[in-house]
Formats: structure tokens, C-alpha cells, sequence
């Protein structure tokens, strides 16, 4: 064994970790010990590179030694969820408040909810993770798929969002302890790709409270990087320490019965627009669960009602486009459309945002939930207003307001498996 090998190997074996054989054509994994009570972290005081110059846990070799190479073999997982859920969305949804009372008044169990794919937009305001807590640094570069310039099939995974840096030291915290504190995972693939893909990426992964592991990922790797433990584990830190990363997500599988998947990709604004421009050949093949959803909702038009410009036949056209692209990544899925709430503003265009969205569902073989009509029609948002349901920009609505919502959406929508 040569000099490096060697030094590398100890490295390792320090670390408690191995870099295995690919698990699937298109996955490395990563073996980590996580600890049974894994200690507070908080967000580093400053987000600029704070840990750049961290200490290693060891050199950093081009290939791991073949003695550190073993044969993959999954561990025992078999919880089979009853439903699965997945919610692309806007503000409405983003922030909890509605997929929590929808989960309430379906008597579905919240602490046996979890995600199958969480979305890379942790530095964005109004949005709530499945996670306890997310640090990340400052060098990080989030790109939204609505906001695209172009309508050409892009590379965005089913998030519709993707984070991206070349800043060695830039860093990202996850505390995977929600929504109680017992709360552990099994494993979690980060889904990942270079931009340029000859060039060399190195990771520095740690979990719990265990040593820092180097990850060596060279041209042609995989873009799926599985951090499983022996030990079930709760937080982990990912480090760039040379390269170019770009994440589209983290697929976290938990310790545990999991009864109900449920992915919101929610993000404050015109989310709807971003199905577009997603590639669906690529995005199928990325579903960690292979086997898609139950259930896909798409809830928009509060920001597109907005828009002084907005025309009927234009945004039916343009909806369309979406819901197609949306149904083709999911065929054997129900499908649901959610409109937009009534806001003050734009009470009428919302009522024809609704129209236009319950003819593509009728056409389309989905279901069509007029969230206008179950406020009380338009101009709702003033008594809502009164009665402490809606908020005073009379756009958004208070929690009572979603609780309303997600009450009555639940009575007359039916949200279950095929």
C-alpha cells in the first residue's frame, strides 16, 4: 500500500466512515456512525467562510484504496407509506400553516409524516422545511425554475429549484429532528451535479457529532451521494472543500414507520410557471421513490392575478403547458388544481383565474378546488378581514384563514390513493 493510500485509509477509518461501491449505476454511498444523542448545533454567528480552513480528518486522495471498497447492501426498510403527497405551490402553501391543518382534517398523523425530497431553497424567506434547522453560508447561489428567462426543457429535479457554488468552505447545516425531537434518519442520498463535470469535487460530510469524512468525487461520478449510517443519525454538515457542487435536493429516508409522504416544493411566487421548463425524462429519473405520488396538487394564481397585463387566454395556455408537463412526470397520480384565495386587488381576475383553472381540470381529468368560491365568493377578503381571517394586505390570510381553508378544501376534495 502506498505512502497516500495508507495516510488515506487511516483517515477513514478515524472518520468512522467508508466511501463504498456505487449502490445504483448513479449513486456513491458514504457509511457513517451518528450518535444516539447527537448534540445542539446553531448557526455559525457569520455566514461568510467561516469554516474554510476547518481542520480535516485527513489528506485528500484522488480514489479510495480498493480495501476500502465494499459491496453495497440496502438496509431493512420496509415501511411502505399509505399515501404520497406532492404540493408544488406558492406563499399560500410555503409556510406550513395549510399542509398542517389539511393534514389535521384528513386525520392523517403529523409525527408519521415525513418528506421524501426536500427542496435546496433554505436561504429563502416564507418557506418552512421539514427540518429542525438549516445553516448555510452565504456563498451559495439559489436559481429558481419559474424565474428562468428560457421555456426550453432545463436540468431542475422536481424541486424546480437548485443550489449551487464553486466557494471552497462554503457549508450547509441540516438538523433532520422534526417534527419531534426523536426524529432519525436511516439515510439521506443528496442529490447533486457538476456543472463541469471533469473537474474534481471534494466534500467534507460529518454527522452528529462524528469526525469529518473526505468524499472524493472525480469526472464521471455519480449524482447521488448516499449518506447512510450504521447508527441512525439526526444532523449532518456538508463542506465544500474544492470543486463546483450544485444541489438539487436531499432525499432523506427516516428510522421508523413513515405513513404519510408528503413533499411541499412550495416557493413564494409564480411557482407554477417553473413546470415549463423542467425536463420530465430526467426528473422521473431522479424520484428517489421510483414509484412517483398518489396525489399531486398545484396551487397558484395569486401572482399571476397581479399582473395588470393578465389575459385569460394567455394564462390558460400557459397553465396548460404546465399541468401537462406535471401529469407526464406523474401519470398514475390524482390530480388536484387549487386556485388562488380572494384578494382585494384583484378580486375579479382571481375569479377568472379560477374559471380558466376548473375548465383544465375538467379537460385534463383532474380535480379543481375554487378556493375564491369557498371564502364567499369575491370580495370575501374584506369579511374575512373582520372575522380575523385574512391579514391586512388582504392577499395572504392569517393561520385561522388556512385552518379555514384546509378544513374546508378536505371536505370536499377527495385526497387519496387511486
Amino acid at each position: 500500500m502506498t505512502l497516500v493510500f495508507a495516510r488515506f485509509a487511516a483517515a477513514i477509518l478515524a472518520a468512522c466512515c467508508s466511501l463504498g461501491a456505487l449502490a445504483a449505476p448513479d449513486m456513491a454511498l458514504l457509511r457513517v456512525i451518528g450518535s444516539s444523542q447527537p448534540t445542539e448545533f446553531n448557526c455559525p454567528a457569520s455566514k461568510s467562510r467561516a469554516l474554510a480552513n476547518a481542520p480535516r480528518s485527513g489528506p485528500v486522495a484522488e480514489d479510495p484504496p480498493a480495501s476500502l471498497v465494499a459491496a453495497y447492501t440496502a438496509p431493512d426498510h420496509n415501511h411502505t407509506p399509505g399515501l404520497k403527497i406532492g404540493l408544488w405551490g406558492d406563499s399560500h402553501t410555503a409556510s406550513g400553516t395549510f399542509t398542517d391543518k389539511l393534514l389535521e382534517a384528513l386525520r392523517l398523523p403529523r409525527a408519521q409524516t415525513h418528506p421524501s425530497f426536500i427542496a435546496p431553497t433554505f436561504g429563502l424567506r416564507g418557506i418552512r422545511h421539514p427540518l429542525r434547522r438549516a445553516c448555510l453560508s452565504d456563498d451559495w447561489q439559489l436559481s429558481l425554475a419559474f424565474r428562468s428567462a428560457h421555456e426550453s426543457p432545463q436540468a431542475y429535479a422536481k424541486s424546480l429549484a437548485h443550489l449551487g457554488t464553486d466557494n471552497p468552505g462554503a457549508y450547509l447545516w441540516l438538523d433532520f429532528r422534526y417534527p419531534e425531537a426523536q426524529t432519525r434518519l436511516t439515510w439521506a442520498d443528496i442529490h447533486f451535479s457538476k456543472d463541469q463535470a471533469e473537474r474534481t469535487l471534494v466534500l467534507g460530510i460529518r454527522v452528529d457529532d462524528g469526525a469529518e469524512a473526505i468524499v472524493n468525487l472525480g469526472p464521471g461520478s455519480p449524482q447521488r451521494l448516499r449518506v447512510q449510517g450504521e447508527q441512525a443519525f439526526a444532523t449532518l454538515r456538508l463542506r465544500v472543500i474544492a470543486g463546483q457542487l450544485r444541489i438539487d435536493g436531499i432525499a432523506p429516508v427516516y428510522e421508523g414507520k413513515t405513513q404519510v409522504v408528503l413533499d411541499v416544493f412550495s416557493i413564494p411566487g409564480a411557482t407554477a410557471k417553473g413546470w415549463r421548463v423542467v425536463d420530465t425524462a430526467q426528473l422521473r429519473q431522479q424520484d428517489p421513490l421510483a414509484v412517483g405520488y398518489d396525489v399531486v396538487m398545484l396551487q397558484s394564481g395569486t401572482n399571476e392575478s397581479l399582473d395588470p397585463d393578465f389575459k385569460v387566454a394567455l394564462y390558460e395556455a400557459q397553465l396548460s403547458a404546465s399541468l401537462t408537463r406535471l401529469k407526464t412526470a406523474y401519470p398514475r397520480a390524482r390530480c388536484i388544481l387549487i386556485g388562488p384565495p380572494d384578494a382585494k386587488r384583484s378580486s375579479n381576475t382571481v375569479r377568472l383565474i379560477n374559471d380558466s383553472q376548473y375548465r383544465l381540470a375538467s379537460a385534463k381529468g383532474c380535480a379543481h378546488w375554487h378556493w375564491q368560491k369557498a371564502m364567499g365568493g369575491p370580495g370575501a377578503a374584506q369579511r374575512w378581514l373582520a372575522n380575523g381571517w385574512m391579514q391586512a394586505d388582504l392577499l395572504h390570510l392569517t393561520p385561522e384563514g388556512y385552518a379555514q381553508s384546509a378544513r374546508s378544501m378536505a371536505s370536499v376534495v377527495p385526497i387519496k390513493q387511486r
